[in-house]
């Protein structure tokens, strides 16, 4: 299988393979926006900063909001929902890439798995996805969770994995 060359290391002339070079941003210059947009007008949006963010290198990306349901958004008006996921470079809100607009009805039993995420064509190949969970305490809906996925290597994106994807949308830091 082809593995993305965003997570795997370069092959060099000679010495097999080398290290990618390390991202030119960091988790404290991005802030991640998570949409909920239901078709009863009801909307929530939650902003949460990457420099409140805790990532061990080994660990994988993982953007989960917790305690949604003080927002009162209930399954049962949630037929048509839409689930956006935006990245905004350096509280630039001019500066802004959307990883992740879905649209569906509210089911925990189901993931929301968006196959090939916007990618630049001459970096990434094919086979990224977007993997976004939503859980509920009672009828009410309770937590979302975001990661991306590696289909070609079978493993979510690691804090640097995730750096280096995100900065190719920002083409002043390439």
């Amino acid at each position: 299988m082809e593995k993305s060359p965003v997570v795997m290391a370069e092959e060099g002339e000679h010495s097999g393979a080398k290290e990618l070079p390390k991202p030119k941003i960091s988790m404290s210059d991005l802030t991640f926006v998570i949409g909920v947009y239901t078709t009863k007008s009801k909307k929530l949006t939650v902003v949460e900063f990457g420099a409140d963010r805790e990532f061990n290198p080994n660990d994988r990306v993982k953007i989960e909001i917790v305690d949604l349901s003080r927002f009162e958004l209930p399954k049962s008006g949630m037929d048509d929902v839409m689930i956006t996921w935006e990245v905004v470079y350096k509280k630039d809100w001019q500066n802004i890439v959307t990883i992740v607009k879905g649209r569906r009805s509210l089911d925990t039993n189901l993931r929301w798995l968006f196959n090939d995420l916007l990618a630049p064509e001459d970096l990434i190949r094919r086979g990224l996805t977007g993997d976004v969970k939503v859980s509920l305490n009672g009828d009410l809906l309770d937590k979302i969770s975001l990661e991306i996925f590696i289909e070609s290597d079978q493993r979510y994106f690691s804090p640097e994995d995730t750096l280096r994807y995100l900065q190719c949308f920002f083409p002043s830091k390439n």
